[in-house]
């Protein structure tokens, strides 16, 4: 007869060893090469990697052309960003239902917002470029 105790004793093992295997598939050696990715979930992952950074530094240009405005400017500038905040959502939530379906629709969506992103950037810098 099994007792309780040994039951939580294994599956605190199973546990674990599943964190370890889980730590194995993201270490670094194990790190997903996007240029050659092929199968969607290698994709899905690259597109959102990719997105976060492009995100990240849409944020960090944004802070930088708004700090070097007058206070009208700001703003405007402010108001102008939730705008596009809302315009992006709205055009890539179409091109979600464009891909209603498809194992593509992350990626498609990602790269919908990868692309406005960087569209903003160079909206953004016009700002502070002579």
């Amino acid at each position: 007869m099994t007792s309780k105790r040994s039951i939580h004793d294994s599956m605190r093992g199973l546990r674990a060893a599943a964190l370890l295997a889980l730590c194995a598939c993201v270490s670094p050696a194990f790190a997903l090469d996007c240029k050659n990715a092929t199968t969607t979930v290698d994709m899905n992952q690259c597109a959102a990697s990719e997105q976060k950074q492009m995100e990240a530094t849409l944020n960090l240009t944004y802070q930088r052309v708004l700090k070097a405005q007058p206070p009208r400017v700001r703003t405007k500038l402010v108001a102008a960003q939730r705008m596009w905040i809302k315009f992006r959502e709205a055009d890539c939530d179409a091109v979600f239902e464009k891909y209603a379906g498809g194992t593509m629709r992350n990626v498609a969506v990602l790269g919908c917002m990868q692309r406005r992103a960087g569209q903003r950037i160079k909206e953004l810098d016009d700002y502070v470029t002579p």
